[in-house]
């Protein structure tokens, strides 16, 4: 650092702090030499570590209740939309899975022909080409729920949602060493193959068949590790639309849950809640 006068200063030459702390300052109205000279001085000489950024994050409630089940580590996706307000409409992983299945409800084509549920429906047209935009532009991955810091509020939730740095996130992904990369990626499934349905707050199924499954499939995020969809073998190079990066593992130590909580941790905030936790550096 160099000092007002031109000259470097000495640093440290002792185990003593070369800075010195605040000065107490006058009890009344400071004059003109005093706020010259403030008696708050940053007198810190070291460098911050594994530092972690939370963004507070103010949410309106689901009609469904889906918002009274995220807990710590659950992954969050705010809906973008064009009105501003104060209070954003927020997802975690399965509720978003269900949001952009749901949109695609054989019964309910009527009233998801405007407003969020139309805006995340995934369309093709004959030649497979994508013909609208979807989570791509509308869902943005926010980061890694801390806590709930306005839990007993049944208008509005206020969560504590870390952006950068450490963080607490389920095991989704399976079995995973310190230095993976891990992540989400957009992909094209037919649900009704793989899932019974989506697991509703109320423990209530909410059953596939009523879904209108394009020939390509529903897009749906999964887990990847180092770029790779998780629990795949022989996959191509790119066979997703879209990879979420999330961090890089630091701390991986207990059991890794078996495959079958995994895929129902996806579809289920039950099955998420009780995953165990890894602990990622955020990127």
């Amino acid at each position: 650092m160099i000092s007002m006068n031109g000259r470097p200063e000495l640093g440290a030459t002792s185990a003593r702090a070369y800075k010195s702390g605040p000065r107490q300052g006058s009890s009344g109205i400071p004059s003109i030499s005093e706020m010259r000279n403030p008696t708050q001085v940053i007198s810190k000489i070291s460098i911050d570590t594994n530092v972690t950024t939370s963004l507070p994050l103010m949410i309106r409630p689901w009609l469904d209740g889906y918002e009274k089940q995220f807990h710590q580590g659950s992954i969050l996706f705010v809906y973008c939309d064009n009105k501003r307000n104060r209070l954003e409409t927020v997802a975690d992983l399965p509720t978003l899975n269900f949001l952009l299945e749901e949109a695609h409800n054989s019964q309910k084509k009527q009233r998801y022909s405007t407003g969020m549920f139309n805006e995340l429906k995934s369309e093709m047209d004959v030649q497979g080409n994508k013909v609208k935009n979807t989570i791509e532009n509308r869902m943005n991955l926010f980061g890694v729920l801390r806590n709930d810091m306005m839990a007993d509020s049944n208008l509005q939730k206020l969560l504590n949602v870390d952006v950068f740095g450490r963080a607490m996130v389920a095991n989704i992904f399976g079995r995973l060493k310190r230095g993976d990369h891990v992540g989400l990626v957009l992909k094209r499934i037919k649900p009704a193959e793989q899932y019974q349905g989506f697991v509703q707050p109320d423990n209530a199924i909410l059953p596939s068949v009523v879904i209108d499954v394009p020939a390509d499939g529903i897009l749906q995020v999964l887990p990847a590790i180092n770029g790779k969809i998780a629990d795949v073998d022989g996959q191509a190079a790119k066979e997703y639309e879209l990879y979420m990066p999330l961090g890089v593992v630091s701390h991986a130590v207990a059991r890794v849950p078996s495959l079958g909580h995994r895929k129902n941790a996806l579809r289920s905030q039950s099955h998420y809640t009780l995953l165990p936790r890894i602990e990622i550096l955020m990127i």
